[in-house]
């Protein structure tokens, strides 16, 4: 895309560009990802007991993380504030 091209782009147009892009990127970083998979059971494979079930590249690689509701992100910092010998001061009291 020329840069007279790009500069006559609307906003939906320009977000379609950045949107495939992202996409692209995204696809790149699991193809990476996949090929280190790859190497990494391989090598895993070479050195396992014979009596496992052989390892795939999936096996190695990043797991999707599920995003935390704000209850679930509030129960952690009560946790670690509890453990860590914190106090509750949301009650307005001390």
């Amino acid at each position: 895309m020329s840069e007279e091209e790009f500069r006559k782009l609307n906003l939906k147009q320009f977000d379609a560009l950045l949107k495939r892009k992202y996409e692209n990127k995204k696809n790149e970083k699991k193809k990476a990802d996949y090929r280190a998979g790859i190497v990494a059971a391989t090598i895993a494979n070479v050195f396992r007991d014979k009596k496992q079930k052989p390892f795939k590249p999936d096996d190695f690689m990043p797991k999707e993380k599920k995003k935390q509701d704000w209850q679930t992100q509030l129960q952690v910092v009560e946790m670690l504030n509890k453990a860590l010998g914190g106090k509750d001061k949301r009650g307005g009291n001390d």
